[in-house]
């Protein structure tokens, strides 16, 4: 009895590091689940070594972007990865490591019928995008809305087949190139759907983040381990 009041006397005076939950989605080529389950990907490798190297217990999950990217904003011990930096979410989290860089553009299978020549033109057409992710906030900002222009999806796990499907009710979807030239080495019939207006704003970062509530001796190792392979 004496030896385990000491132990959670000790543990109160020096608490041990809670574990972490890192949460992720599918994004090809960035990160995504193969046909035996494994998460691999351009950036996969990086974030792995990272967290190892860090000593910082870990679970990983892969989930639909919007489960991800709320438990990352109310948790504070969730980190999340690749999510772009946007002014709107700087406060709410921890930057801890740039891992890549993207482009978005607009996509269509009917690009004979499409007609932008700015960011603008698009607001005449049905576009379907990922709910919470970088792209359905831009447009937000940008006075686009989902009662005249937005199809929120839940997932881009099935999209190639929604947009299939549903080819006279979506006119427009917003894809990462890399997330469509990935897809397209899988399934030619995608041939047919087009990049039709690259979206202006440049080449954005994805990053490794956490909850901005996060314990600093968490964040302290975390941030280490990354800056180690930033400066390989």
């Amino acid at each position: 009895m004496r030896n385990l009041l000491i132990l959670s006397l000790l543990l109160l005076i020096f608490p041990c590091f809670a574990a972490i939950t890192v949460v992720t989605e599918n994004l090809p080529n960035f990160h995504y689940q193969n046909e035996k389950g494994e998460l691999v990907g351009t950036v996969v490798d990086k974030v792995k070594a990272a967290l190892t190297r860090s000593g910082v217990n870990y679970t990983l999950s892969v989930n639909p972007w919007s489960v991800s990217y709320n438990a990352a904003l109310r948790d504070s011990n969730t980190c999340i990865f690749s999510m772009a930096r946007l002014p709107v979410r700087e406060a709410h989290f921890k930057w801890i490591s740039k891992l890549s860089n993207f482009t978005v553009s607009f996509y269509s299978f009917k690009p004979e019928h499409i007609n932008i020549v700015n960011l603008g033109d698009a607001k005449r057409y049905r576009i379907a995008v990922l709910k919470d992710n970088y792209s359905h906030i831009y447009l937000a900002e940008h006075g686009f809305n989902e009662k005249n222009q937005l199809i929120l999806l839940n997932s881009f796990d099935n999209i190639y087949d929604i947009l299939k499907s549903r080819r006279n009710s979506i006119d427009l979807v917003v894809l990462s190139d890399e997330q469509f030239n990935f897809a397209l080495q899988q399934d030619p019939s995608l041939s047919s759907l087009k990049p039709v207006y690259e979206i202006p704003v440049g080449s954005q970062e994805l990053y490794f983040a956490c909850n901005k509530n996060i314990n600093n001796s968490t964040l302290e190792k975390l941030t280490n381990a990354f800056a180690f392979d930033d400066k390989k």
